[in-house]
């Protein structure tokens, strides 16, 4: 928000990638993330609520979750380059994660046969497992050799009041409160209020409102 720009973080063919999509008309291409060892790809990629740490998925089997540090991408003169990562986190380095949401700093893993898992990032350069919940009761690689695409898919996390949300492929859908975790706010943590969860009312912290002729706000 500091910023004033709009900011899409984006994983693809060669790894991840910040634009400064403020002029959608212009996308200005910030920070790279190529030429990580065993990322051909990126498939999810969620920055801190600062945006000074990120964690990126590949979504491959035996392919762990990355943290990447960009402070010395943003700042002035700094390498807008980044090609290693800080550390991983795997729940089990046998199977994969789908997806993930960060509310700082907590990390809420979709993990397919490993289910819900939490990792606190806290000290991204050590994550550690805090919480997990087991939804997949299946075999390992149901469909085959090489294939554990079943269980926990989807997940989600409400910030009012912590509720976590899971969808498995097999099981079904699941709720979630976890201890420790009534609600999220960024500014609890000494961190921007941001998170996937918009907060339409009113608005990322630091924008600037502007009244309309009659009288509402955007």
């Amino acid at each position: 928000p500091a910023t004033q720009q709009d900011r899409l973080w984006a994983g693809g063919t060669g790894g991840y990638f910040v634009f400064d999509v403020t002029d959608t008309s212009n996308p200005e291409l910030l920070v790279s993330i190529t030429g990580v060892s065993g990322v051909a790809h990126g498939h999810t990629f969620t920055p801190s609520p600062d945006g000074m740490f990120v964690v990126g998925e590949v979504e491959s089997q035996w392919q762990p979750l990355r943290l990447f540090d960009l402070r010395d991408a943003w700042s002035e003169g700094g390498n807008p380059v980044v090609s290693r990562a800080i550390s991983a986190w795997t729940a089990n380095y046998q199977d994969l994660s789908h997806n993930h949401e960060v509310r700082w700093p907590f990390v809420f893993v979709s993990a397919y046969e490993d289910g819900l898992q939490v990792f606190d990032m806290i000290d991204p350069f050590n994550p550690r497992t805090v919480a997990y919940y087991d939804t997949y009761s299946g075999p390992h690689m149901a469909r085959g050799h090489g294939n554990v695409n079943l269980g926990a898919w989807g997940v989600d996390v409400r910030n009012a009041d912590g509720l976590i949300v899971v969808s498995d492929m097999v099981s079904g859908l699941y709720t979630f409160k976890m201890d420790g975790f009534p609600s999220w706010n960024g500014n609890d943590w000494n961190m921007p209020n941001i998170s996937s969860a918009q907060d339409w009312d009113n608005g990322p912290e630091g924008v600037e409102r502007r009244t309309t002729m009659e009288g509402g706000q955007y």
